[in-house]
């Protein structure tokens, strides 16, 4: 699977704006914004959009949709160890 490092890219590759507005029931002007103004999907695009690649043979990285990694659940665990001395419960899988 290939991946894709920007969002202009997801929309070329998933046919233009007005073809990712229609998967996302979006409007044309907001995913517009998207690409040119905030270089970011919102969040609750991401498994929509996530599958619409993964058909066509792409992937791309979570922080386009400007979601927080597990990196940084790590880090903010040690930071509450650090200051309280409890630690984070592990989530459930």
């Amino acid at each position: 699977m290939k991946t894709i490092s920007n969002v202009a890219e997801i929309v070329e590759v998933l046919g233009g704006i007005e073809r990712v507005a229609a998967l996302t029931e979006a409007k044309d002007p907001a995913v517009w914004n998207w690409v040119y103004a905030f270089e970011a999907f919102p969040a609750n695009t991401y498994f929509v959009l996530i599958e619409a690649l993964k058909q066509r043979g792409y992937t791309a990285p979570p922080h386009l949709w400007k979601m927080r990694g597990i990196r940084l659940r790590k880090r903010a665990a040690a930071r509450l160890k650090r200051r309280t001395g409890t630690r984070l419960k592990k989530r459930a899988a």
